[in-house]
């Protein structure tokens, strides 16, 4: 009777001691960057595209908000490939990392199929090498520019890492297009469009505090040093123009269908027709079709006036380029997100005729130079436009009322609520954290994902990964030390001390790795019997 209360409170403590070790298991990370005089936000932006011999309007927006974001905010830009992007990233001081990975054209132009399309990417893994990049760097907010670059934001959303989408451009109109605003909408914490025209398929899709408006600006023109009007000699002389008055100007990043090279090459010939003092600048590289390319520079070649004609590829200094130019024309077939053109050639005072194509009417519109917009397709209205604008001086365009719009002060009063909205949306995503911790994983042990190939070591509070397969074996490990847990478990730990080959420990870390592991049963040293001498006497005899 008298032992019975003993083996309960025997019971009792032992469960009170499985209880204090089970709540010892779950540990809550503290919220990263966002304290005061801490760390500051990390911020990981990923561009879709780096050519190499252009570079697009998304790119250079993209590069303009790393810039702008630095001196607040501790940012990677992440490249597919090397190019012009990464260059300019890098001049700025900007930290790059070239990780490629696919595009979903689908959600740009509708097919119907996107559900499909994003199912398979998730079953295949495609953003597996993403989510690895996302748990070495830990970021505090995934940025992606372009309504295709949709793998990086997949990755973040896995690691319950906040995503801000950027729409560069304007979705097709098509009866599946709501489901390119869906997924958007389900991967994405803020979405920030570059104009209204850019925003218009998410209205009503997307809860209206879930989107901003975030216009571009550029660098080249700052409110106090806008550049003054040049002449045409220099021009005159750089490219061998014949005597000439006017020079009309056409910039795309890329000789492509929709951005109507073959528009404006029919209204330089109708008004070369008419008069003899002007000539036209072509800026553009090739862009891989190379039937519409060859169609273009026939168009010219074969035509009398082919001497006042002169063909550019890329130009990395546009700001020289501009002053040169008494017009520049823009005959878009598709509706731009933007018109980034547009908004560069008013700010240096420059007019500017125009297609009213999505976001380039709302961008002349707000320039004032609204009476400079022809109706999509009409060659005839380019030609009347020009010759309009031609009647009056360039001057005429009231630069500060663009640079108010546009101008680099503008676009940073915004940015500064853009940047109040990211920290809002890390601190959201630590405190959601915070609220419901993870198990904690055991020090002296070896961890990887259970979507990512890359093995750590859990030493210290860190995870520490090897820097290749050889010193992983060197240092004794095998594939079946490694204990396999969710991505997000073990993003919560920061990257430690790289292992290496010249670096190694002394001891062997396999034996305080596997001294941790449950080794069963240990079996003592099996005592050897003593013979006797009768024994050894009979075994003598019987040889």
């Amino acid at each position: 009777m008298s032992g019975k209360p003993a083996a309960k409170n025997k019971s009792g403590t032992h469960k009170r001691r499985k209880k204090s070790a089970a709540k010892q298991r779950y540990f809550t990370p503290s919220p990263q960057g966002l304290e005061a005089g801490g760390p500051p936000l990390k911020v990981m932006l990923f561009s879709h595209i780096c050519g190499q011999r252009f570079i697009t309007g998304a790119e250079n927006y993209l590069a303009l908000l790393a810039k702008e974001l630095s001196p607040h905010a501790d940012c990677t830009l992440v490249v597919p490939e090397d190019g012009i992007l990464k260059k300019e990233a890098e001049a700025y001081g900007i930290r790059t990392v070239i990780e490629p990975f696919s595009l979903l054209w689908s959600i740009y132009r509708p097919d119907g199929e996107l559900e499909r399309t994003e199912a398979s990417v998730l079953i295949d893994g495609k953003h597996v090498m993403l989510i690895q990049l996302l748990q070495h760097h830990r970021p505090d907010i995934v940025v992606v520019n372009s309504c295709v670059n949709a793998l990086p934001a997949m990755a973040a959303k896995s690691l319950g890492i906040p995503v801000v989408w950027m729409i560069m451009e304007k979705i097709y109109e098509h009866a599946a297009a709501s489901q390119s605003a869906q997924l958007i909408n389900r991967y994405a914490d803020l979405i920030a469009g570059v104009s209204e025209h850019s925003l218009k398929q998410f209205r009503g899709i997307v809860p209206a505090e879930k989107l901003m408006l975030l216009p571009p600006s550029s660098a080249f023109c700052e409110m106090g040093s806008l550049p003054g009007f040049q002449t045409n000699e220099e021009a005159a002389k750089r490219f061998r123009f014949p005597d000439y008055r006017h020079l009309i100007g056409y910039i795309s990043a890329g000789m492509q269908r929709e951005k109507g090279l073959d528009h404006f090459l029919h209204m330089a010939l109708k008004l070369c027709e008419e008069r003899q003092d002007l000539c036209f600048l072509c800026i553009a590289s090739p862009a891989g079709d190379a039937d519409y390319e060859r169609y273009c520079l026939t168009l010219i070649e074969q035509s009398e006036f082919r001497d006042r004609f002169r063909f550019l590829g890329f130009q990395p200094d546009m700001e020289r380029m501009y002053p040169l130019m008494d017009m520049v024309v823009i005959p878009s077939l598709i509706d731009e997100g933007f018109g980034m053109i547009a908004l560069e050639a008013m700010l240096f005072g420059k007019k500017t005729v125009a297609y009213r194509s999505g976001g380039l009417e709302e961008v002349l519109t707000a320039a004032g130079q609204a009476n400079m917009l022809v109706d999509k397709g009409d060659v005839n209205g380019l030609v009347s436009k020009v010759q309009e604008g031609l009647r009056s001086p360039s001057a005429e365009v009231d630069v500060y009322r663009v640079a108010r719009s546009f101008g680099i002060e503008a676009y940073r009063g915004r940015l500064a609520s853009f940047l109040s909205k990211l920290c809002r949306l890390a601190a959201k995503a630590s405190m959601r954290i915070a609220a419901s911790p993870l198990r904690a994983l055991k020090p002296g042990r070896l961890y990887r994902g259970n979507q990512t190939p890359s093995v750590y070591l859990l030493e210290r509070g860190t995870k520490r990964p090897f820097s290749s397969p050889k010193v992983f074996r060197l240092c004794g490990f095998r594939l079946s030390d490694v204990f396999v847990v969710s991505e997000r478990r073990l993003y919560e730990y920061p990257v430690g001390m790289e292992i290496r080959d010249d670096h190694l420990p002394f001891q062997p870390l396999s034996r305080v790795i596997r001294k941790g592991k449950p080794q069963g049963k240990r079996r003592g040293k099996r005592k050897r019997k003593r013979k006797s001498p009768q024994r050894i006497a009979r075994r003598a005899r019987q040889r």
